[in-house]
């Protein structure tokens, strides 16, 4: 299986539990109640090293909420952050080998909807 499935499927498992959220999806969610998780873009480049086949991804999850201000927001972003940067175990082939934060950040209302953004560097190796 790809890497970058196995570390899609790891993301889905670990943000299901999120507390608050209605769902995780892999595109839009049309008729998605607030707050919802959209994984993806993600890009993926080779990391292999002399004792195999590795991986960096860089994977964004978006999250969508539809009250006003950002307090809620924040709070299921951090709450994003801690599920996904404790990912760990074996998925499709792939070790998880570390999981870590680039970046959090805040967009504009765009049709009563506001976006944060989480962006992960997640390593993996082939077993």
């Amino acid at each position: 299986m790809s890497a970058s499935l196995a570390v899609q499927q790891a993301l889905v498992a670990a943000l299901a539990g999120v507390a608050g959220v209605t769902g995780v999806y892999d595109g839009p969610a049309l008729d998605a109640a607030a707050p919802y998780l959209v994984i993806g873009p993600d890009v993926m480049g080779d990391a292999g090293h002399s004792g195999g086949a590795a991986h960096d991804h860089r994977v964004a999850v978006t999250v969508w909420d539809d009250r006003p201000g950002v307090a809620r927001l924040k709070q299921v972003l951090g709450a994003v952050e801690a599920a996904a940067t404790g990912l760990a175990g074996v998925w499709a082939g792939h070790r998880i080998i570390s999981a870590r934060l680039l970046r959090q950040s805040l967009g504009s209302v765009q049709d009563g909807w506001r976006p944060g953004l989480i962006e992960l560097r997640i390593m993996t190796e082939a077993v």
